[in-house]
């Protein structure tokens, strides 16, 4: 049997975030950066304050590591859970993803919906759990 340790590695949650400021509008963010220690990508999820205007208006294309995990026009309200799910399991699993070049890209689609006006806009957080070495 191999006595050898295995890398130490932790789970860590990066959070990034953008105004959706435009009805209708297209936001590509694509200057976002995974930490360079990210072993893999395991999970993630989308989040507002206005919820509602997330679930209902929202769509989007994500690529981490130059691969295109959901394409345009996926629907926001599959990568959201619910208050009553416990916090640990809130995330989309994944799997494991390698991180590639680190890159986090996304394509955010605002469009009318009848049951969530825009208001004064609103703010998407997508948070990704990682598993970096320590």
């Amino acid at each position: 049997m191999n006595n050898e340790e295995k890398p130490k590695t932790k789970e860590t949650r990066v959070a990034f975030s953008f105004k959706v400021d435009k009805a209708n509008g297209l936001f590509t963010i694509d200057n976002l950066e995974l930490p360079k220690h990210t072993k893999l990508v395991k999970g993630l999820q989308l989040i507002s304050e206005y919820p509602d205007r997330l679930y209902y208006r929202g769509s989007q294309r994500i690529e981490i590591g130059g691969e295109e995990l959901f394409p345009d026009g996926f629907d926001s309200k599959i990568l959201m859970s619910s208050l009553s799910v416990a916090p640990r399991e809130r995330f989309f699993e994944l799997g494991d993803v390698l991180p590639g070049d680190l890159s986090v890209k996304v394509r955010y689609q605002d469009k009318d919906h009848s049951n969530a006006a825009f208001g004064q806009g609103y703010k998407v957080s997508l948070i990704i759990l990682i598993e970096e070495s320590v």
